[in-house]
């Protein structure tokens, strides 16, 4: 069984992952890689993608799924020590009817602050885009504190 996804030709995850576009590398593992994410949900949210192009949760193995949860765990400890984060959100969205923009699997980790609404219920069209140069200093600072 699969969940739907949106058709595509290429995928713009392993674009990232293979250099073919621009990001801005926050850590990585054998299993995964963790980039800032254009859409800022809140200060510092990253995406931790799994390197072998995999859907969803029932597509990915368990030792990847493990490794990409590890870095997501790592980066998250770094943002808290980073940028003095408060909470941690990490969520991931599975199949079109739940959400889910890309089809390869992927981690949300987004930080959340002391005067952030906690209830907030994240929208991909109301959120800060960052420009690349941008989404690097992030990198930089979150990657710092590893």
């Amino acid at each position: 069984m699969r969940f739907e996804t949106s058709s595509y030709t290429s995928c713009s995850f392993c674009d990232d992952l293979s250099g073919a576009r621009e990001c801005a590398i926050v850590a990585e593992n054998e299993f995964a890689v963790a980039q800032v994410n254009q859409r800022q949900y809140e200060r510092g949210a990253m995406l931790v993608i799994s390197r072998t192009h995999r859907e969803s949760i029932l597509d990915i193995e368990s030792h990847e799924l493990e490794g990409v949860y590890r870095l997501a765990r790592d980066v998250a400890h770094a943002a808290t020590k980073a940028l003095r984060a408060k909470g941690m959100n990490i969520f991931q969205n599975n199949g079109e009817r739940a959400g889910q923009s890309e089809p390869h699997f992927h981690v949300h980790v987004v930080p959340r602050y002391e005067d952030g609404d906690p209830h907030r219920i994240f929208q991909q069209h109301e959120c800060q885009l960052l420009s690349l140069e941008e989404q690097r200093l992030v990198a930089a600072l979150i990657g710092a504190a590893l």
